[in-house]
C-alpha cells in the first residue's frame, strides 16, 4: 500500500499552473488506489505567498478535497513584504555565486520561500504510514526542502517535480532555481520527474544522474461548458478580433510584451485586441497605467475569471499567447489546442518541449516584440495557418496529453522506488 506525502508551496484555489498539476496528479493517484496526503500553505493567491497569511488556530486540522487529504499552514510574514523577500532572494543567489558549496546557509535562507509557520511540527505529526515523499516547486523551494529532510530522518524515498525555469539559458530566472542547495537537493532525490524533455536535458546538464530523471509530462482536466461568448465580449468591452494572454501579467511571463506587440500591429493598421486573463503584477499595472485611452481600448486587463469564462473566451481567440520564460510547461497551450486555437509562444524554458514550431504552435525568443509581432501578423493574414496550427494542436492533446497517462507514469516511480527501498 502506497501512501504518499505531496508538499507543494500553494494549492488550489490558489490559481496557478504549478498548483493545478500537483491537484491533478494527487487527484489521478487517489483513484488509482494511492492514499494521498497534501501538505501546504493557506496562501490562496500569489499576494499571500508574499504578504503572508493569518490563522485563528495553532492547530492544523485536515479538509478533504475529493480523495485526497490536505493540511494548510500558515504564512508568516516577512519584514518589507515583497521587496524584502527580493531582497533576501537577490542575497541567496550572490551567495550561491561565491567559491564553494554555500548550501548549509542557503538552506537556513530558503526557509523564508515562503515562510510556511511549523512546518517541521506539522511533518511529524502526519500519519505514520506515509512511505513516499514527493515535493514540488524549486522556485518557492521551503516545503520541497523540508520534505527532503524529512524523508532522509525517516529513511523514505525522496521524489521531486522541481517545476524547473531555466528561462533562456543563464539569465537570472534560470539562476533562482540552481542556486548550490537546489541543485544538491536534486542530485541527492531518488526520483526526479521534470514534465519535458527540455527540462530533463537542463537536469542533467546541473549534474543530476540521468538513470533518476523521467520526464511525465503533464496534462488537460475537462473542458467547462462554455457560455455566451458575446455576452462576455460586452461585458469586458472586448472586440474582435483578438489574441489571449493567460497567467500572471508579468514581465517574465511576457505580458507586457505581448501588449507592446499588440500596439505595434495597430499602428500597422491592423484590427487587434489583446485580453489578458490573471492577476496583474506591479510592472504591469505601472505599464498599463502609463497607455494613452485608445491603447487601452486595445489591451484589456480581464483579471481572474471563473473556468467557464476563460474558456469561452479562449475558445473565439485568434491565438493564445504565451511569450514566458518562466513556464516549465504551460497547461494554458493545452487547453488552447482543446478548442482549436493556435500559440504562440516564447522559446524558452520547457515550451518549446511543449510546442513544435511551425506544426502546432510559432515560436518567438523571449522579448522579442516585433517577432511576436510578426507571428500574429502572420496568423491573421493566413486563416488556413491559424485553423491547421490549432487542429494539429488539438491531435496532439488527445494523443499525448492525458492526467491518466501522467499518474501511471508517477505511480511507476513510486512503485520501483519502494520496491528498491525494501530489499
Amino acid at each position: 500500500m502506497i501512501h504518499a506525502l505531496l508538499l507543494t508551496p500553494a494549492y488550489p484555489p490558489f490559481l496557478g499552473g504549478g498548483e493545478r498539476y500537483v491537484r491533478s496528479l494527487a487527484q489521478q493517484l487517489a483513484q488509482r488506489g494511492i492514499t494521498v496526503t497534501i501538505l501546504t500553505s493557506l496562501a490562496r493567491n500569489e499576494q499571500a505567498l508574499w504578504a503572508g497569511t493569518s490563522s485563528q488556530t495553532d492547530s492544523w486540522e485536515p479538509e478533504k478535497d475529493s480523495l485526497v487529504t490536505v493540511y494548510r499552514l500558515p504564512i508568516r510574514s516577512f519584514p518589507g513584504g515583497r521587496i524584502g523577500l527580493l531582497s533576501w532572494r537577490k542575497c541567496m543567489v550572490l551567495l550561491s555565486t561565491l567559491p564553494g558549496d554555500q548550501s548549509f546557509l542557503l538552506q537556513r535562507m530558503a526557509r523564508l520561500f515562503p515562510p510556511i509557520q511549523r512546518l517541521d511540527a506539522a511533518l511529524h505529526t502526519l500519519p505514520h504510514d506515509v512511505n513516499i515523499v514527493h515535493g514540488f516547486n524549486i522556485s518557492w523551494e521551503y516545503s520541497l526542502l523540508a520534505g527532503w529532510q524529512y524523508a532522509q530522518q525517516h529513511n523514505l524515498p525522496f521524489v521531486a517535480t522541481p517545476f524547473m525555469h531555466f528561462g533562456t539559458g543563464h539569465d537570472r530566472v534560470a539562476r533562482n532555481s540552481t542556486m548550490d542547495h537546489q541543485r544538491r537537493l536534486l542530485i541527492a532525490a531518488n526520483s526526479v520527474l521534470p514534465l519535458t524533455a527540455n527540462e530533463k536535458d537542463g537536469l542533467e546538464q546541473l549534474g543530476v544522474p540521468a538513470k533518476n530523471i523521467t520526464a511525465v509530462g503533464g496534462g488537460i482536466d475537462p473542458l467547462p461548458p462554455l457560455g455566451d461568448t458575446a455576452v462576455l465580449q460586452q461585458k469586458h468591452q472586448l472586440t474582435t478580433p483578438y489574441a489571449i494572454f493567460i497567467g500572471r501579467a508579468s514581465q517574465e511571463k511576457g505580458a507586457i510584451h505581448a501588449a507592446q506587440a499588440t500596439l505595434a500591429l495597430a499602428q500597422q493598421g491592423f484590427d487587434l485586441t489583446l485580453a489578458l486573463i490573471g492577476q496583474p503584477a506591479p510592472e504591469f499595472t505601472h505599464f498599463y497605467n502609463r497607455l494613452s485611452p485608445a491603447e487601452q481600448r486595445r489591451i484589456r486587463p480581464l483579471g481572474i475569471l471563473s473556468d467557464t469564462d476563460k474558456h469561452s473566451l479562449l475558445a473565439a481567440a485568434t491565438a493564445l499567447l504565451l511569450p514566458s520564460r518562466t513556464d516549465s510547461f504551460g497547461i494554458v497551450l493545452l487547453e488552447a489546442w482543446a478548442h482549436g486555437v493556435p500559440v504562440i509562444a516564447a522559446r524558452a524554458g520547457g515550451i518549446p518541449g511543449v510546442v513544435d514550431d511551425g506544426e502546432n504552435g510559432l515560436l518567438i525568443p523571449f522579448g522579442d516584440v516585433p517577432a511576436i509581432s510578426a507571428a500574429l501578423r502572420r496568423l491573421l493574414d493566413d486563416p488556413e495557418l491559424r485553423r491547421s496550427l490549432g487542429e494539429n494542436g488539438r491531435e496532439k492533446v488527445m494523443a499525448v496529453y492525458s492526467w491518466k497517462h501522467v499518474a501511471e507514469r508517477v505511480h511507476r516511480q513510486y512503485s520501483q522506488l519502494l520496491n528498491l527501498a525494501n530489499l
